[in-house]
C-alpha cells in the first residue's frame, strides 16, 4: 500500500486496486505482492495506447518476479470498447483449445484518447474492457494460434453486437410482412410462427447473424444476399450448413424445407459460436414471400437461445407449446389426470433443444415410451436422426443401480460404432425416479 502520491512507477493506485479488485484470492495467491506490481506496470504500458473502434490484443510471456521464475505462464491482454460478450467468447476460445487458466480479470476502465488512440486522461471518456488472463507457457507458434482464435472471436462479437439493433429490426418487419402479406398456409401456423418470431425479439434469442436468399427462378437454388446481411453473417465465408465434410449455402434438404406447407424450420447449424458459447448455433429459417405471397427465398437467422428457452415452462413458448397441445390430444388424457401430469413431466424435461428440433410423430411416440418406463424402469434407447443426416441424437435411459462413468462411456462407444460416427457430445442428467438418462449426439460424416 504506497504512502505517496497514489502511483507505483506511475501506474495510478486507482488502475492497479481495479485490475485485481474483483479477482478469486486463491488464484491471487499464486503471486506475490512483486508479481503483481509487474503485471500492474506491464498492463499499464500496455493500456497506454489502443488505435480506435478496433481491439487490441498480445500473447506474450508473462513478467514475473525471478522468485516465480520457475512457474513460466503466458499472458493474454485484450484492450477493447466495452460491449457484451467480451469475456466468456475470450474464454470460450481458450477453452476450445485445451489451455488451463490460472488468473483472470477484467475490470472495466474510463479512458479519453486522443485521435492516435494515446490515452489523454485516465479515469474519464469511455467505457473500455481491460481482460487480462494467465495460461499455461506456451511456445510462439501456439501463440500465434492462440492470437487467430481471439482475434476470429473478437471480430465476430463486434459484428454481432454492431448489428444487434438492425437484425432486430430486420426481423420485426418480417413479422409484419407475414401479417400483411401471409404465405398460403394454414392461418393458425402463421400465427404461431409468428408469435414464435416476436418471443425470440423479447429477449429470449441472441442474434448473432441474419442473411437473406433468393430462391432461384427454377426453384432447385438459393443465392445468397451479401450487402443486407447483418451481424456474423456479414462474411462472406460463414456458411452454417454441411454436406458430407463441405460447409454449404444450402442443402437439398433446406431445398426440401422450402417446398413443405410450414412457415419455420428449427434446427441446429453445423458451425459453433465463437461468440458467447463455443456451442452450435441455433438456426431458423423462415420462408419469404413477396407481397402477392409467392415464395421469394429463405430468411435465416443464426444465434443462442437465451436461458429462458430452457428454463421457461414449455406451456409458455409459442412453437414448442403448439407440439406440446398436440402430443397431449393425440395421447388423449384429462390434463388433471396422473396420466395427464405424468406426460407433462416428460415434455417439461425432454432435453429443450430436441424439442425445438424433433417432428411430432417422433415426439410422439418417445414421450409415450418414456412414460411406460415410470411404471418399469428397463433399459432404454430412443435414436432420432437429424433431418439434415448430421448426427444422431440418442436418448438412453438405463435403471441408476447399473450407471456409472464407465458403462456412460461403453453405452458410448457402441452408439458411435452401430451408427457409423462418433461421440460428439453427452449431457447425462438423473431426473427423480429410479432411471439415469444419458443424452448422446452421435456426430455423422
Amino acid at each position: 500500500h504506497p504512502q505517496d502520491a497514489g502511483s507505483v512507477a506511475h501506474v495510478p493506485l486507482d488502475f492497479l486496486v481495479r485490475l485485481f479488485a474483483r479477482s478469486a484470492a486463491e488464484d491471487l495467491a499464486r503471486y506475490s505482492a512483486e508479481d503483481l506490481v509487474r503485471l500492474a506496470e506491464s498492463a499499464w504500458a500496455f493500456f497506454a495506447a489502443r488505435k480506435p473502434g478496433a481491439p487490441k490484443l498480445r500473447v506474450a510471456p508473462a513478467s514475473l518476479s525471478p522468485a516465480a521464475a520457475q512457474r513460466s505462464e503466458t499472458l493474454i491482454e485484450i484492450v477493447n470498447d466495452d460491449m457484451p460478450f467480451l469475456v466468456d467468447s475470450v474464454l470460450s476460445e481458450l477453452q476450445r483449445q485445451g489451455l488451463r487458466v490460472y488468473l483472470v480479470v477484467h475490470p472495466v476502465l474510463m479512458a479519453e484518447r486522443d485521435g492516435a488512440g494515446q490515452l489523454v486522461r485516465y479515469g474519464e471518456g469511455r467505457r473500455e474492457s481491460f481482460i487480462h488472463v494467465h495460461v499455461d507457457a506456451v511456445d510462439e507458434t501456439r501463440a500465434a494460434r492462440i492470437a487467430d482464435g481471439i482475434g476470429q472471436a473478437l471480430g465476430q462479437v463486434r459484428l454481432a453486437v454492431t448489428d444487434w439493433k438492425p437484425m432486430i429490426a430486420r426481423v420485426g418487419q418480417l413479422v409484419a410482412e407475414l401479417k400483411a402479406s401471409p404465405p398460403p398456409l394454414p392461418v393458425d401456423d402463421i400465427a404461431e410462427a409468428v408469435q414464435f418470431l416476436e418471443w425470440l425479439m423479447a429477449d429470449n434469442f441472441t442474434f448473432l447473424g441474419i442473411r437473406e436468399y433468393a430462391l432461384s427462378p427454377s426453384g432447385d437454388g438459393l443465392t445468397p444476399d451479401f450487402g443486407n446481411a447483418l451481424g456474423v453473417m456479414r462474411a462472406r465465408d460463414m456458411r452454417v450448413l454441411r454436406r458430407g465434410g463441405e460447409l454449404l449455402e444450402f442443402t437439398p434438404q433446406i431445398m426440401a424445407f422450402l417446398h413443405e406447407p410450414r412457415l419455420l424450420i428449427v434446427t441446429k447449424a453445423n458451425v459453433r459460436s465463437l461468440v458467447h458459447r463455443h456451442v452450435h448455433l441455433d438456426y431458423i429459417g423462415a420462408k419469404h414471400s413477396d407481397s402477392a405471397a409467392t415464395l421469394i427465398g429463405e430468411f435465416r437467422i443464426v444465434g443462442l437461445f437465451t436461458s429462458t428457452a430452457y428454463t421457461r415452462s414449455v406451456r409458455n413458448i409459442p412453437y414448442l407449446r403448439r407440439k406440446f397441445k398436440a402430443i397431449e390430444k393425440r395421447a388423449g388424457f384429462a390434463e388433471d389426470s396422473h396420466s395427464g401430469k405424468a406426460l407433462a413431466n416428460v415434455i417439461e424435461n425432454y432435453p429443450r433443444d430436441e424439442l425445438f428440433q424433433i417432428d411430432e410423430d417422433t415426439l410422439y411416440r418417445f414421450a409415450m415410451a418414456i412414460l411406460q418406463l415410470d411404471e418399469r424402469p428397463r433399459v432404454r434407447v430412443l435414436a432420432r436422426s437429424d433431418g439434415f443426416d448430421r448426427f444422431v441424437s440418442v436418448l438412453v435411459f438405463v435403471p441408476r443401480e447399473r450407471y456409472d462413468s464407465r458403462v456412460r462411456e461403453r453405452i458410448g462407444v457402441y452408439l458411435a460404432r452401430a451408427f457409423a460416427g462418433h461421440v460428439s457430445a453427452y449431457y447425462p442428467s438423473f431426473p427423480e425416479g429410479r432411471l439415469a438418462r444419458v443424452h448422446f449426439i452421435i456426430g455423422r460424416d
